[in-house]
């Protein structure tokens, strides 16, 4: 495990260093993906220098990039899970919530996890069972045990379809919490709740890349990790990469939260 995760921390400060290069020097180009979706070729300059290190290191590696075509998100095999940039919309507006997600899975389990963010030079890491690290330095959920006390992260899908069903959460969640944010980052979200800057998040719809990483990242600092409305989760993935209706939270309020979500007494 310490050569590969060696690997991915040396590949995630690659790629961090040149999006931020190209992000200071105004070479990036900006498209849409789909229609709808924000890509910019700094994505593509990740994605690709990702890629090419990866093979270099485990030729026979399968790889799931959110900027490559993905056959399968089996992840029996040795798979290296990654997001180039997440959070591409802030990257391209000069904001610090951007970064590279790097993960590695086999026999079904993320079993590391890197995310680094090159703005502010932070790099989240974990090994599954050995705890998780800012910088090298162990990091913890902050604990709490009342919803009061929670400032609270959440994110919304490039579709907007469903307004009104992210307005409820909202509309639910709110009066029992100190405060909400939006990072615009699923693996940052992930990882502040890891180091306790933010004391929960949830969010309705993840794909692989924008969670594998940083969802171990939040379990090995003590988070509880899961789901809520069960019954709307119909993906049929391992569950270290299902994001639908996803949470994260410190033990003492993740019971809260999911009854809170769910229209419950909390």
């Amino acid at each position: 495990m310490k050569e590969i995760l060696d690997h991915a921390i040396r590949i995630a400060r690659l790629a961090g260093a040149t999006i931020k290069q190209m992000r200071e020097e105004h070479a990036f180009t900006e498209q849409l993906k789909y229609g709808l979706e924000l890509l910019t070729s700094a994505d593509i300059a990740s994605n690709d220098l990702i890629i090419s290190e990866l093979r270099k290191a485990y030729p026979t590696h399968h790889i799931i990039s959110e900027e490559s075509t993905n056959d399968s998100y089996a992840i029996d095999e040795p798979t290296w899970i990654i997001d180039p940039i997440d959070g591409t919309v802030s990257y391209a507006n000069g904001h610090y919530q951007a970064c590279v997600s790097i993960a590695y899975a086999e026999r079904g389990e993320v079993v590391i996890g890197v995310v680094y963010c090159p703005f502010v030079d932070e790099l989240f890491h974990a090994v599954k069972g050995s705890g998780s690290f800012l910088n090298g330095n162990p990091i913890h959920v902050k604990e709490v045990t009342q919803l009061s006390e929670c400032l609270v992260a959440t994110g919304f899908p490039y579709v907007r379809d469903n307004v009104p069903e992210l307005t409820t959460y909202i509309s639910r969640l709110l009066p029992h919490i100190r405060d909400l944010r939006r990072l615009g980052s699923a693996a940052l979200d992930y990882c502040w709740v890891a180091c306790g800057r933010l004391q929960a998040y949830y969010e309705g719809s993840l794909s692989p890349w924008d969670m594998a990483a940083g969802r171990l990242i939040a379990i090995e600092a003590g988070a509880t990790v899961g789901h809520y409305d069960h019954a709307r989760k119909p993906d049929d993935l391992p569950e270290d990469i299902l994001g639908r209706h996803v949470i994260a939270a410190p033990p003492g309020v993740y019971a809260q939260l999911v009854n809170t979500l769910e229209g419950h007494k909390a």
